[in-house]
């Protein structure tokens, strides 16, 4: 390395050897933290560690992973992680991660957009990820991430390819969970609120399509779909979108928030000009729990979809996969 006008060299393994009177042997299995090591005492270990610390040795996690074929990384394709779902899922995913030794690396796309998860993905195999997590809504037949090379363990979140191992959400018991609540609070009439793109995305169904039918199951009116320009994380186009759309409803409607931020936006948006709208969250997030009002909420239970990824993909890693490889998470319903 160049400094000024002289050159530096990088302390490497063999530097840190000497200087702590040990072979390089000894200082690679203390530094690496290899499973023999217990056989050398503290001293020893102590010694190694200060001379690399005193010589501002760094381990080079990429060479040691071509030597052990394993980067002790697991990659994510998630969504805008503006979404606090995503965010959420991250975190969960971190916690269950981190104890077992490994990191996670994580990259965003937009929703249902086959051509961002697939080079995402990519990109995450060629950085020798051990195995891959990928949030999809792409519908069962979709097929592009087969293509995906070098093969890698992987285990998609939300929807996902036929035949591939996932961790899917029940999504449409969420949306009956959300109906049955306002039904029971007396409220005949539903409206649907959501970012205008969200009307033909989502798994397995669009969410309008699933709240359409929950309605028809109940025989009660189609409900009222409301629809703002905006990304589902953009909380002040939400509430300018329920500001403008909320004043159009019959009185008495309940309101179905597409996610906990449009349910957030809702309330704000209804605060001042319709007294005790009713309002539903969708997701599960901080959003709805820090609320002063208490608004009642679909929980996507993103810390279990997180669990059951994991294990899943772990197994797989390990070449013991159960089988069935697809398993569905139900939402719960928690009242306000």
């Amino acid at each position: 390395m160049l400094a000024g006008n002289s050159w530096v060299s990088v302390p490497n393994l063999k530097d840190v050897a000497r200087e702590a009177g040990v072979h390089p042997t000894t200082a690679s299995s203390v530094l690496n933290d290899a499973s023999g090591n217990s056989r050398f005492s503290p001293e020893t270990r102590l010694r190694v560690e200060e001379a690399a610390r005193r010589l501002g040795y760094v381990r080079n996690r990429a060479a040691r992973s071509l030597r052990i074929r394993k980067s002790h990384t697991v990659g994510l394709v998630a969504g805008n992680l503006q979404n606090p779902f995503f965010a959420l899922l991250s975190l969960e995913l971190e916690k269950l991660l981190h104890p077992l030794g490994y990191e996670l690396l994580l990259t965003c796309h937009g929703a249902d957009n086959a051509d961002d998860e697939h080079r995402l993905a990519q990109t995450l195999v060629e950085r020798a990820v051990d195995g891959l997590l990928i949030w999809s809504e792409m519908r069962e037949g979709h097929s592009s991430h087969l293509s995906i090379k070098p093969a890698c363990p992987r285990v998609f979140l939300g929807c996902g390819p036929a035949r591939e191992p996932a961790i899917t959400i029940d999504i449409e018991q969420g949306i009956t969970l959300a109906v049955d609540h306002l039904l029971a609070a007396g409220h005949q009439r539903i409206a649907y609120f959501s970012p205008a793109y969200a009307r033909t995305s989502g798994l397995p169904k669009p969410r309008p399509e699933l709240l359409l039918e929950a309605c028809r199951r109940r025989r009660i009116p189609k409900p009222s779909l409301l629809y703002y320009d905006g990304e589902s994380w953009d909380l002040q186009a939400a509430v300018d979108g329920a500001t403008h759309l909320l004043p159009r409803l019959d009185a008495g409607t309940g309101v179905i928030g597409y996610n906990d931020v449009c349910a957030l936006a809702c309330f704000l948006a209804a605060r001042e000009k319709i007294q005790n709208l009713p309002v539903v969250g969708f997701d599960g997030t901080s959003l709805v729990r820090a609320m002063p009002a208490h608004l009642p909420y679909v929980d996507l239970r993103p810390a279990l979809i997180a669990e059951k990824a994991t294990a899943l993909l772990f197994s797989l890693m390990q070449g013991t996969a159960p089988r069935p490889r697809r398993t569905s998470v139900s939402p719960i319903f928690v009242g306000g």
